[in-house]
């Protein structure tokens, strides 16, 4: 654990969930390609569309031409399939590619979440409010982390509400929680999204340097320092009282 700013009072921790609090990378990919595979069966469609590389083209054609739509990951995949299921010159309704996008959801939420974890933020509950605050759309129920937050935020285009970095959940959760910026402790492992954004929009930050699998961006990508920078999320039990 190292500082690099002094600590002030701390009146609640958010935390990012995906690589923060569990490891989402091997995961997410196979429901991606389980996604595929189920698409290409329940529709019938070519055997090429059985890899999720085909879906991903125009999922990431979409975000560079509509970067707005990142503010709900949901939304852009819902689009990218009625996109993807037009060039395969079939017709699918936005409000059935919702429901689709539900189905992968639910596949990518079954997550291990380590004992480790669990048992960390059992003991921090009882110290001070917890939130989660992910760009994500991991569902918390299905990870058996609900309980623990007091409340749950992500961007999303209804309301118009800007991803981190971007200040707009952080300024939310002090809204919400009813204290200052400054008093919240975000707990994440982006240098970007989580340490740009916490730092920048005035709440003091955590990172967990190389996140829960040691695999997320390293120190040469952060742009702000944070406040403090973790080798384990149990350190938060020694400076959260």
């Amino acid at each position: 654990m190292r500082f690099y700013k002094a600590l002030r009072p701390i009146r609640a921790l958010s935390f990012d969930l995906d690589d923060t609090l569990y490891h989402n990378i091997p995961f997410i990919k196979d429901a991606e390609e389980w996604f595929s595979r189920y698409l290409t069966a329940r529709y019938k469609l070519p055997d090429c569309c059985s890899a999720y590389a085909f879906w991903e083209h125009d999922k990431d054609l979409i975000a560079l031409s509509q970067p707005e739509l990142k503010n709900d990951v949901t939304y852009l995949r819902a689009k990218a399939l009625t996109v993807t299921f037009a060039r395969l010159q079939r017709v699918l309704p936005i409000m059935e590619a919702l429901e689709l996008v539900q189905i992968f959801i639910k596949k990518r939420s079954q997550v291990p979440v380590p004992e480790s974890s669990l048992r960390l933020l059992d003991q921090l509950k009882s110290r001070v409010p917890l939130i989660a605050l992910s760009n994500g759309n991991v569902c918390t129920q299905t990870l058996g982390l609900d309980h623990y937050f007091c409340f749950d935020l992500r961007p999303g285009l209804s309301p118009h509400q800007l991803r981190k970095p971007y200040p707009d959940l952080f300024q939310q959760a002090a809204q919400r929680l009813g204290v200052p910026l400054e008093s919240i402790l975000h707990v994440g492992d982006e240098p970007l999204s989580d340490v740009h954004g916490a730092v920048g929009a005035g709440c003091q930050c955590a990172w967990l340097k190389g996140g829960v699998a040691g695999r997320s961006s390293g120190i040469k990508n952060l742009l702000w320092l944070p406040t403090v920078e973790l080798d384990d999320l149990a350190e938060l039990l020694l400076i959260v009282h």
